[in-house]
């Protein structure tokens, strides 16, 4: 199994529209709760509502072409110090609470959907940047990682998936991985130079699950929870095996 100890840093749904809708409480729906803040900007058609879920932030923006629902981590101080991870906690257990609860929700959302997405990111913490790039090396199949020599690395690959119910028969699995230092800086503001507090090194995954692309009739109502449920086992799968 690839090395990696991941943690998510950000999940994401996407329904894409095949027509605008008018704007709805989707956050009460997927939380329970009320969200704590809402912006409308009704000539544009969009509403923006923020509230905290799970063990992070969530934000739900409705426009006229998609409804994105993306969880986040809370960006305290502790954070910005470097006192804390910027992520969600454990990849697996985080994907599942975040999976369960959109699960619940679509069925019942009534939206006139053309397609859906589902994009995972993670990083898995690493004691250097060679360390980084060897988590990189062993997921990875498509490239040779030289970890100590390379820099600079950023790999982006679609894999298709295959699917039992999108007739086009098939899902887009884009994975992009880089090794990356997160440098925390501190000092008076508006002042220089400021003191380094703190660097980390991170493996960074992306997986992002979609429907195709050229897809532009609308889904069955029934038939969103199953597609969803197949975006997400690519990703599971993807985040256990690897690249392929």
């Amino acid at each position: 199994m690839p090395s990696g100890n991941w943690e998510a840093s950000q999940l994401q749904v996407v329904v894409f529209l095949r027509k605008a809708v008018l704007p709805a409480d989707i956050f009460r729906a997927i939380t329970g709760e009320a969200p704590d803040a809402q912006e409308d900007r009704p000539k544009e058609g969009v509403r923006v509502q923020k509230g905290p879920f799970l063990r992070g932030s969530l934000q739900v923006v409705l426009n006229p072409i998609r409804i994105d629902v993306v969880l986040s981590p809370v960006l305290g101080p502790e954070i910005l110090l470097g006192a804390a991870s910027q992520t969600l906690g454990d990849f697996a257990t985080t994907l599942d609470d975040f999976a369960t609860a959109i699960r619940k929700w679509l069925p019942g959302c009534g939206l006139p959907a053309s397609r859906l997405a589902l994009v995972a990111k993670a990083l898995a913490p690493a004691d250097s940047i060679i360390a980084a790039y060897q988590i990189l090396k062993d997921n990875l199949t498509s490239v040779i990682v030289e970890p100590g020599k390379m820099q600079d690395l950023m790999f982006r690959v679609n894999w298709r998936a295959e699917s039992a119910y999108m007739p086009e028969r098939y899902l887009n699995r884009l994975t992009t991985w880089a090794a990356i230092t997160a440098k925390t800086q501190a000092g008076p503001a508006g002042a220089l130079p400021t003191v380094q507090v703190e660097e980390r090194h991170y493996a960074y995954r992306e997986i992002d699950v979609n429907t195709p692309a050229e897809h532009s009739e609308e889904l069955p109502s029934d038939q969103l929870a199953r597609i969803f449920d197949e975006l997400l086992a690519v990703v599971v799968a993807t985040s256990k095996g690897g690249e392929k």
